[in-house]
């Protein structure tokens, strides 16, 4: 009896040491394992409660402007606001959906929609007027966010519509020089941070932080507002004169090929660049046939369609003559309606022909025999400055 109890008695005390054992190292290891989460990871840790107690906000950055050859700005920015909502900080949502939908000019179900919404941040509106931001703002609802904005501003309205392009909804670049330039203009977004408690609810104690957006780069171009409002100008008059669908005028600089304006009317309204043309049939049209409208009305046609010189190669063959000496202003020809080139007849387009008449007359008149008959000139002039061939 006495034997089997000192037994019992001995392996008690080895599981006991053996329990105690276990747990040291348990405790140590779960010691060990704290002391390593808490300084070599305290960093990963800290950046994740505080992505997890932050609400951010993007701050869009002012697109860079457009100026001209005598840096009048064709393109630039206005303040506006953008309204979202933050769901969990949300006290009176009847009275935020009848604001809202009243002051933005929303159907009541597309904003309930979105203030019921359980999401970190919902965005109701962008581009709203400032003043009407500033107005919202005012009634200080929870939950409500009015963050300033910007939104891309056309000064001239139509004037280089096609050159220019214009911006979509987020302020990106969406045809023209908006968005060829696009990684110039952009400029790189800030963000508002805010500390919320586990519900997401803002701490008023604890501030917000922002990181400020950085402006886009100015983009300065050839083009001069006041050639291109002239060439606009008499591209319309032709276009009513000859009672065509469209007319394109392109000013060059001859010393460096500078494009000093490009007009390509009808032009549309930079500022409203979805309305099309006024008298254009919507009823029941596709969104497929209006994009494609669209597409026809933002198309400029002096980069993107191609067409037979004809006689604008003339200015060419004339100062060729004039600066090879073989023809001088002064020079008298005669045009008898047509030329013959070998077995062909080439006719002016005064059938009756202009009889004679000088170099410049022969120009103004844009007088096909005369300009081939000069380039015959300047063609034997060559030859004969080139000798007998080796």
């Amino acid at each position: 009896m006495g034997f089997f109890m000192e037994k019992s008695k001995t392996c008690n005390r080895k599981k006991i040491v053996a329990f105690f054992f276990a747990s040291f190292f348990i405790i140590l290891f779960l010691a060990g394992r704290l002391a390593y989460l808490m300084i070599f990871q305290s960093d990963y840790y800290t950046e994740k409660a505080r992505q997890l107690h932050e609400r951010e906000r993007s701050i869009k950055a002012a697109r860079g402007r457009i100026l001209d050859a005598n840096g009048t700005v064709i393109a630039d920015n206005r303040t506006v606001c953008t309204i979202s909502v933050i769901h969990n900080q949300i006290k009176e949502p009847d009275k935020i959906v009848e604001t809202l939908s009243r002051e933005l000019d929303l159907s009541e179900e597309y904003v309930r929609k979105r203030v019921e919404k359980y999401s970190s941040i919902e965005r109701i509106k962008s581009n709203v007027d400032k003043e009407k931001g500033d107005a919202i703002r005012a009634y200080n609802l929870d939950g409500v966010k009015v963050d300033e904005d910007y939104k891309r501003y056309y000064p001239y309205d139509s004037l280089a519509s096609k050159v220019l392009g214009f911006t979509g909804g987020d302020n990106q670049g969406i045809i023209g020089l908006e968005v060829k330039y696009e990684e110039y203009l952009k400029g790189e977004e800030g963000t508002i941070l805010t500390v919320t408690d586990a519900r997401g609810v803002e701490i008023d104690a604890a501030g917000e932080q922002r990181i400020e957006p950085k402006a886009g780069n100015d983009l300065y171009i050839s083009l001069d507002m006041n050639i291109q409002s002239y060439a606009t100008q008499l591209a319309r008059q032709v276009m009513e004169t000859k009672q065509a669908e469209r007319v394109s005028i392109l000013v060059m600089n001859p010393q460096n090929g500078e494009i000093m304006a490009m007009a390509d009317v009808p032009e549309f309204d930079l500022n409203h660049p979805y309305d099309l043309p006024e008298g254009t049939d919507t009823q029941g049209i596709t969104e497929e046939k209006k994009q494609e409208l669209l597409n026809q009305m933002w198309r400029n046609g002096c980069i993107n369609d191609t067409y037979e010189p004809g006689s604008t190669f003339k200015i060419i063959t004339a100062a060729a003559g004039l600066e090879g000496g073989v023809v001088t202003t002064q020079d008298q020809f005669s045009c008898p309606g047509y030329i013959m080139v070998e077995d062909r007849r080439i006719r002016c387009h005064k059938i009756a022909g202009h009889g004679a008449e000088d170099f410049i007359q022969a120009t103004m008149n844009s007088c096909n025999p005369v300009f081939r008959e000069m380039g015959d000139l300047w063609k034997m002039e060559k030859r004969k400055n080139s000798g007998p061939a080796q």
